[in-house]
C-alpha cells in the first residue's frame, strides 16, 4: 500500500512537471520577465510600451507561426529570413512602378509561395534533407534579394504602403488584429481540421502515416509552402514600418522564429509535438526581451549575446520535456 502510494505521488510529481514544462511554463517565464523589467524600469509595463512589444513581436511572430507547421511534419526552414528580404523587395519593386500597394503586397506574397515551393519540391518530391535544402535557399533567396536591388534599398515607397503599419481599429493596431487573424486561423487548421492531424501524424511517424494512406510528400510540400507565405506576410508588414523593401532585411529571423517555436513547446528533436498557442507565447517572450533590454540601454552586442542564450536555453528545454515525458 506504500508502495502504491510512493508510486501515486511520484506519477503526480511526473504530471505536474509535465504541466508546468509544457504547458505554462513560458507564460511563468514571460510574465516573470515582464515583472523584473517592470521593477527595474516603469516605461516596461506602460501600455504604449506593451503596445510596441505587439507591434515589435508582429514579423518573428507571424514567420514563427509558418515554422511550427514546418517543424511540426519534422523538418526545418532556415530561409525564412531571405524570403523575408527577396518577397518584400519584389513587392516594393512592383509598388514604386505601378504606385498600386495592394498588387506589391500581392506580388510579395506570391512569391513567398514561391519560395516556399521550391524549398518543399526538394524536400517532399526529391527527398532531400530539409536543413541542407534551406540552407541553401536562404543563399539563394537572399543573394537574389542582392541582384535585383544591386545592394540598394527601395525607398520612398507609396504614402499608403505604412497603413498596416500605423493603422488602428477599435483601439489595437492593425499588426495586432493581423497577428490574431493568423493565429486563429493556424489554430484551426491544427486542431480542427484533417490536415493539421495529418501534420502531427507526418511529424510523429511519417512512415506509419503513409501506410495509413496519408499523402506524406504533400503534406510536406504544404507546410514549406505554408511557411514561404507566412514568412512573406511578415516581410509585407516589415516593409510597412520601414516604408522601404530591404535586401538586408531578415537575417537572423530565422533563429528568432525557430527560438519562438521551441520556447513555446515545439520539439526540435521529434516532429509532432508542439502547439501554435505556445509559439506566440514564444515570440512574445522573445519580443518583451529585446524590448526590455533596449528600454535598459543594454548595447546591441550583449543584446546578441542574451538572445543566444536564450536560443541554447529554449534547446534545453525542448531536451528537458523530452526527459521528463520518456
Amino acid at each position: 500500500m506504500i508502495d502504491k502510494t510512493k508510486q501515486q505521488g511520484l506519477l503526480s510529481s511526473i504530471s505536474l512537471k509535465k504541466l508546468i514544462v509544457g504547458k505554462f511554463g513560458i507564460v511563468f517565464a514571460l510574465v516573470l520577465l515582464c515583472g523584473v523589467f517592470g521593477l527595474m524600469s516603469p516605461i516596461f509595463l506602460s501600455w504604449g510600451n506593451i503596445r510596441n512589444i505587439m507591434i515589435q513581436s508582429g514579423t518573428n511572430a507571424i514567420i514563427a507561426a509558418g515554422m511550427t507547421f514546418v517543424i511540426l511534419a519534422a523538418g526545418i526552414d532556415l530561409s525564412v529570413g531571405s524570403t523575408v528580404a527577396l518577397s518584400s523587395v519584389l513587392g516594393a519593386n512592383i509598388m514604386m512602378m505601378t504606385g498600386n500597394v495592394f498588387l506589391g503586397i500581392i506580388v510579395a506574397l506570391f512569391f513567398g509561395m514561391v519560395c516556399g515551393a521550391i524549398n518543399g519540391f526538394f524536400v517532399a518530391v526529391l527527398d532531400f534533407p530539409p536543413f541542407i535544402v534551406t540552407l541553401s535557399s536562404m543563399w539563394l533567396y537572399r543573394g537574389s534579394a542582392y541582384v535585383i536591388t544591386r545592394g540598394q534599398a527601395i525607398v520612398n515607397l507609396p504614402e499608403k504602403n505604412m497603413d498596416l503599419a500605423l493603422g488602428n481599429f477599435l483601439g489595437l493596431p492593425y499588426i495586432v488584429w493581423l497577428i490574431i487573424i493568423v493565429y486563429l486561423i493556424c489554430y484551426v487548421v491544427l486542431t480542427r481540421l484533417t490536415f493539421g492531424r495529418k501534420i502531427y501524424a507526418v511529424g510523429d511517424n511519417a512512415e506509419s502515416a503513409r501506410l495509413s494512406g496519408v499523402n506524406t510528400r504533400w503534406i510536406r510540400f504544404a507546410v514549406f509552402l505554408i511557411s514561404g507565405f507566412l514568412a512573406a506576410l511578415g516581410g509585407v508588414v516589415l516593409m510597412s514600418r520601414l516604408n522601404s523593401g530591404q535586401p538586408v532585411a531578415g537575417q537572423a529571423f530565422e533563429m528568432n522564429a525557430i527560438a519562438a517555436a521551441v520556447i513555446g513547446g515545439t520539439s526540435l528533436t521529434k516532429g509532432g509535438i508542439g502547439s501554435i498557442g505556445g509559439t506566440l507565447i514564444g515570440a512574445l517572450f522573445i519580443s518583451a526581451l529585446l524590448n526590455g533590454l533596449v528600454i535598459l540601454n543594454v548595447s546591441a552586442f550583449w543584446q546578441q549575446v542574451f538572445m543566444g542564450i536564450v536560443v541554447l536555453s529554449a534547446i534545453g528545454l525542448d531536451k528537458y520535456r523530452k526527459l521528463i515525458s520518456s
